[in-house]
């Protein structure tokens, strides 16, 4: 038996719309309720920001190394400094306002920002050598591979300096 072609108009792919409404619903309401139940440290938070603004700052880091370096031919290092440049200012705009905003006053300041510039050339630092060592290790079909793999290593160091150095608790 043939089902009323008003039921066809509201269904899509076997589902129907009324019901994915609901399940839209109950995925919202469980998703606020694990929300309230997991409430996670200050230093927590702080960490997922952080590594959200360095999610940010690494597609653009490895935007800028893949056109650059694997599109245009430049040398891995140049293009490894040229990228930490162009993203040292965008990862201290958004960990200033956002990350650690709890702990100074929300507002960009030259020595917060000149620190976390020392803060994250050690972590360019430590990018440089894992990428060096990585290079010289192994063969890698693009060179952006061992860049990303070289950015986790240096966040690690960033974090905690970060946290520690540049954007300590107001007093």
């Amino acid at each position: 038996m043939a089902a009323p072609q008003q039921d066809k108009e509201h269904e899509i792919d076997g589902f129907h719309q009324s019901g994915m409404r609901k399940g839209r619903a109950r995925r919202r309401k469980s998703i606020r309720l694990i929300a309230r139940l997991v409430r996670l440290p200050p230093a927590s938070v702080e960490l997922v920001r952080f590594a959200i603004v360095g999610g940010l700052g690494t597609a653009t880091n490895l935007a800028l190394f893949f056109v650059g370096v694997d599109l245009g031919g430049m040398p891995p290092l140049v293009g490894t400094v040229i990228c930490f440049a162009v993203t040292v200012s965008q990862n201290y705009a958004l960990n200033e306002l956002w990350t650690f905003v709890t702990r100074g006053d929300g507002k960009l300041a030259w020595v917060r920002y000149w620190k976390f510039i020392v803060a994250s050339l050690v972590g360019l630092a430590v990018n440089v050598v894992v990428l060096v060592a990585l290079i010289r290790t192994f063969s890698f079909p693009l060179l952006v591979i061992p860049q990303a793999l070289g950015i986790s290593a240096g966040m690690v160091v960033n974090f905690v300096a970060s946290r520690q150095m540049v954007f300590q608790r107001s007093r």
